[in-house]
């Protein structure tokens, strides 16, 4: 039986907490973004103000839980993957994507300057974007870890049907 030791396991309601607030972003964002352009992007006229303004209020309140959420990865799952090594390249990609995603999110919200923010949004939403691959391929290198380690079963469990394969 191969017993899997996890470097740097997050506890389950850190990473549904994560998960959650993640897709809550990325829906939001999304059809905020769809609906921005749909309607004429930056110079559109008659655009559907208001359901704009709701999509970006809750992808701010989504944001906020956001950051709580990536504040209880810091202190644990951040510091222990820094010290292993481990899926560094795609870890310092997410860790850099959420922190000028939230610096963009400020100057979104404390600036007045109107092609400051539209330089800030255009930012943020590719940003975005990419934080969206990104989170997924810093999962899959954990993954392929496992399944390398456990010679392709399921949580490192040693079976007839697996042993006769």
């Amino acid at each position: 039986m191969v017993t899997l030791h996890r470097v740097n396991s997050v506890p389950r309601w850190q990473r549904s907490f994560l998960y959650l607030s993640l897709s809550g972003l990325a829906v939001t964002g999304l059809a905020w973004m769809t609906l921005h352009y749909a309607s004429g992007g930056f110079a559109g006229e008659d655009r559907p103000y208001a359901r704009l303004h709701q999509l970006m209020v809750l992808h701010g309140v989504l944001g906020y839980a956001m950051a709580v959420a990536v504040g209880a990865f810091l202190g644990q799952h951040v510091a222990t993957g820094w010290r292993s090594g481990r899926n560094l390249a795609t870890g310092l990609s997410v860790a850099t994507l959420f922190a000028v995603l939230m610096s963009s999110a400020l100057v979104l919200y404390y600036s007045g300057e109107e092609s400051v923010r539209t330089m800030a949004s255009l930012i943020h939403q590719m940003l975005g974007l990419g934080l969206i691959m990104a989170v997924p391929l810093h999962v899959a290198g954990r993954r392929v870890r496992r399944m390398q380690a456990t010679g392709g079963r399921k949580n490192g469990r040693h079976d007839a049907d697996s042993a006769n394969a």
